[in-house]
Parts: C-alpha cells; structure tokens; sequence
C-alpha cells in the first residue's frame, strides 16, 4: 500500500508536468501528418479553378456526366446485388447450418481476395469473350472454326464489369456478415425458440436484424469500389468516370476539365460513405446479448442441405476454382522454354512491385502508426480529425489521385516525378493509410492504456513506454495491419498506371498492358499468375494468423 501510495502521486505530477506541451504539440503533429492526403485534393481544386465555369462545364457536357453518373449507378447497384446474393449466404450456411463441409467452405470464403479483380476480368475474357474457350469449344462441338461462328460479345461492356465486380466483391459481403455471426450471442437465438419460434422465424426475427448492420457495410463497400475500380471496367470496355478521366489525361483534354470530372467522382463517393454512417448510425460492431457462452446450434436443412452444397460449389467456383484452373490452362499452352525465358524477363517487374509495395506499406504503417498512438494516448479532437482525412483520402479513386499527384510533383518538386518508388509510395500512403489505421487502432485496442501509465508512473518517457511495453502487446495486429496494406500495394493498379514513368512497370500494369494490347494472350495469364502467388501467400498467412479486421468482419480493411 505504501508503495502504491507513492506511486500514484508521482505519476499525477509527471502527466500535470508533461500533459500540457506534449498535448499541443500531439495535436499540431497529428494534424501535420493528414497534409499527404490534403494536398492533393486541394491541387484539384485549384486546378479545376483554373477554368471558368462554361469551360468546367463545357468539359463535363463532352463527357456526357449526366449519362456517366446513370450508367455506374446501375454498374454498381448490379455488382451490389450479385455479390449480396453470392456473399451473404455463402456466410450463413458456411458458419450455422449443417451443409456438408461447413467448416472447410468458411475457410475458402475470404480467398477469392487473393485474386485482383482485373485478374477476374482478364479470367472472363479469356473464358466467355470472343473467340475464348466457350467460343471455341461451340465452335468445335457444331463443327465449324471458331471465326465462322457468329459469338456475341456480352462479356464485355457494363453488364460484363458488373458481373466481375460482383463476383469478386462477393468475400467483402462474406466477411461482414460471417464475422456478425462469429460475434452475435447465441443466447438470443435460443430464446427464440425456446418461445416457440421456428427456424425460418428465429432468422427472419432474431438473425437478419442482427446482421443488417454488417449486411450493409459489405455491400456499400462494392458499391463504392464499383464506382472507383479502374483495372476491370477498362478491360471489360465500359466507360466509367475512371477510364474518361484517363482518356482526357491521354487525349490531351482540358485538365481543368478533367480535375473538374474528377471531383465529381470524388463528391459521389463521399456522399455514398455517408450514407453508409448515417444508415450504419455510426455505430460499431459489437456483439449483442449476454455474450457468448456456448457454440451456436446449426440449422438442419434436410434434404436442402445437398442444395446448399451445390450452391456453395458453384460460388467457389466462380470465384476460386475457375479463375485458377483458366490460368494454369492458358499458362500450360507455352512450352517450358517459352515459359522459362519469359518469367525471366518478369525479374525486373517483380522487383519494381515489391519495392514500391515495401515501400509504400511501410510508410502508411508509419503515418496511421502515429496517427493512431496520438490517438490513443489522448484520444483528442486532433486524432479523430486526422483519422477523417485518412478516411477521406481512402475514398479517393486511384486515377483522380494520379491526376494529382502528377500535376502536383510535376509543380513543385520535378525530381519526384523521376523517383518512381517515392511517387508511387506517396499515393499508396494516401490511399491506403486509412485501412492501416484501423488495424493500427484495432491493436493498440487491445493494449489497456494502464499499462503506458504504469511505465510513466515510474518515471520514463512516452517512447520508452512505445518501445518496451506497448509495441511488444500490440506488435501482432500491427504486424498483420502493416501485411494486409503490402497486399493493397501489390495489387494496385489504377493510381500506378497514371503515375509510373515510362519503363517502370509494376506487375499489375504488365497485366493491363498485356490484355489491352494483345488480347488473351498466355504471358498476360503467366504475370496474372505470379501476382496471384505472389498475393496469395501474404493472404494465406494473414487468414491463418487472424488478423484484427480479418475474420471479425473489419473488411473495410480490404477495399
């Protein structure tokens, strides 16, 4: 007791000695550390002022942006339905029915993410489009060459992007809606029966409430990323407000005009994230009830059960199997010194993805780090404003950023635009610092902020209590935070395709270029498929750790 006494009045005098500096100093810094993302919105700005209001305007007209807006609202609200339809039950009978091979079906759920949506593209063309696999095998079964045969192109256009988007956003739905389950109490359920509730009923009362929060969030996601994908529209030829912005970029249009078009964009998605915290209410995912004290009852589907497997076959399917099984396919159609030569020529590639991706993820660690430790420790105004405008910069589409970022380097520092990695590891700061943070918070979450006070209260600093005790508890989550953003950066594409100089290509640009220039061609599906491996074992790694944001539903960490 005695020492207790001790210790608690040393402690108040270091926090009243200290509290006030380091509070206004902590909230100057914290608020420094948002200008990456700040700049570059505020270079759009000044550029689009640079026009007068009929050249703005004049600009949006050639772009038809009335027509533009209808046409990804509708390409987003179709990959929306398809990939709820796919996700959501996918999550449900994976996590509480009986359907055979439950457990090993939940597993597979979040791994069609390891597959980048322009791969997805790239896997349907060569698959449905003109002169493919399924035109060249109807061509073979009615006995005719594939060019005599009249293929109607329906994969490619709005509705062919919307079915990739959709199939490939489906595991954003699946992980809401399955890490709800994880969490919601069983408790609830069971008292729903045990009042003479039956299975249909306990669901449609009790479970589906519980999971609209999260049903939600999956599905706003899609929508969002729908309107600012580049990589699939582009390859599926449909004119979105991405793939104009880099036209009038390559046309040589008016850049007023184009940071003009840009800022549209910009305001429709931020007008659709607030939408989602005011139908969301702000609130977070917490588990309802008592809490968890026993495993949740599976649902008996009966003979439905054979029914629900078949459905979980197909959705694997579309979404793993197919994609896998087309690329090897398309790969085994070089010969091995082909395809020995040409992963050769890959070396340089690889290496300019994993720079810029190292690069990039270690500097967002480093910002939402900083961000998110002033947070912590203070839990100010300062850290919120700061963690807005990450927020903020995260739904930025990647070409609007390029547009900036090239205009703003090109303006005030020259030799930036000739640094590659740096350019391109300043945009994968702006636009992946935000999921950073959230899994930095989700880290520091878990670490009681007695245990800094209790290092304070003996006398030492805030980095010694950074160093030696708080990092070593939240270094886990922090470590897979830090993994989830390397995977963003090496899956990046429609930022980098703006902002690389020429000659520096990163992988998924040599995919772009590739399907773009040549078609279905075997090299695009060889490169499709060392980004996979390439991705797909960080993600192994992250799903098998468990990451914070992973498994319990904090997929905003994904996008």
């Amino acid at each position: 007791m005695k020492s207790a006494a001790r210790v608690r009045p040393a402690f108040v005098a270091v926090r009243r000695w200290r509290a006030p500096r380091l509070s206004l100093l902590g909230r100057a810094g914290t608020l420094l550390l948002s200008a990456p993302v700040i700049l570059p919105l505020l270079y759009l700005v000044w550029l689009a002022l640079q026009a007068s209001l009929p050249s703005l305007w004049e600009g949006l007209m050639r772009a038809h942006a009335g027509r533009l807006i209808l046409r990804v609202a509708l390409m987003a609200s179709g990959a929306t339905l398809l990939a709820t339809l796919i996700g959501a039950p996918w999550a449900w009978l994976a996590a509480r029915t009986d359907v055979p091979g439950g457990r090993f079906f939940g597993w597979l759920g979040p791994l069609p993410l390891a597959i980048p949506p322009y791969v997805g593209a790239l896997v349907y063309i060569i698959l449905l489009g003109k002169g493919g696999l399924l035109h060249e095998t109807v061509a073979d079964l009615l006995g005719r060459g594939k060019f005599q045969l009249d293929y109607p192109n329906f994969i490619y256009g709005p509705a062919g992007a919307a079915f990739v988007l959709g199939l490939f956003g489906s595991p954003y739905v699946f992980l809401n809606v399955h890490g709800a389950l994880q969490r919601m109490d069983p408790a609830l359920e069971d008292a729903a029966r045990s009042l003479g509730q039956s299975p249909p009923g306990v669901f449609r009362r009790v479970t589906l409430p519980l999971l609209r929060p999260a049903l939600l969030a999956g599905a706003l996601l899609v929508f969002v990323y729908a309107w600012v994908d580049f990589g699939v529209v582009s390859l599926m030829r449909a004119r979105t407000f991405t793939t104009v912005v880099r036209t009038y970029l390559l046309a040589g249009f008016s850049l007023p005009a184009a940071a003009g078009l840009s800022l549209l964009l910009v305001a429709i998605v931020w007008c659709v994230l607030l939408v989602q915290h005011r139908a969301l209410g702000g609130a977070r995912y917490t588990q309802a009830g008592t809490g968890r004290t026993h495993t949740p009852r599976r649902t008996p589907l009966g003979w439905w059960r054979w029914a629900a497997f078949a459905y979980l076959l197909l959705a694997v399917t579309l979404t793993l199997g197919l994609p896998l099984g087309v690329l090897v396919l398309q790969v085994s159609k070089l010969s091995l010194p082909e395809l020995g030569t040409f992963l050769l020529e890959q070396r340089e590639y690889v290496w300019n993805s994993l720079q810029v991706a190292l690069v990039g993820s270690l500097a967002a660690l480093a910002l939402a780090g900083l961000v998110g430790w002033q947070g912590w420790r203070r839990r100010d105004t300062a850290g919120a404003v700061a963690g807005a405008v990450l927020q903020a910069g995260y739904a930025v589409p990647g070409t609007v950023l390029g547009l900036s970022l090239v205009g703003l380097s090109l303006a005030l520092v020259p030799q930036l635009y000739r640094t590659p990695v740096a350019l391109l590891g300043f945009a994968y700061v702006v636009l992946f610092a935000a999921p950073t943070l959230q899994g930095v918070r989700a880290a520091l979450a878990q670490v009681p902020p007695s245990m800094e006070e209790a290092v304070r209260a003996l006398g030492r600093g805030p980095i010694t209590a950074a160093v030696r005790v708080v990092g070593p508890l939240a270094w886990p989550g922090i470590a897979a935070s830090w993994l989830l953003t390397f995977i963003l950066c090496m899956r990046e594409l429609s930022a980098t395709i703006i902002l690389r100089p020429a000659g520096f290509d990163t992988l998924p640009v040599r995919i772009w270029t590739h399907t773009m220039d040549v078609g279905a061609d075997p090299r695009a599906s060889v490169v499709a498929l060392l980004l996979v491996v390439f991705v797909g074992i960080p993600w192994l790694v992250l799903l098998s750790t468990r990451g914070p944001g992973v498994r319990q539903g904090g997929t905003n960490t994904v996008l």
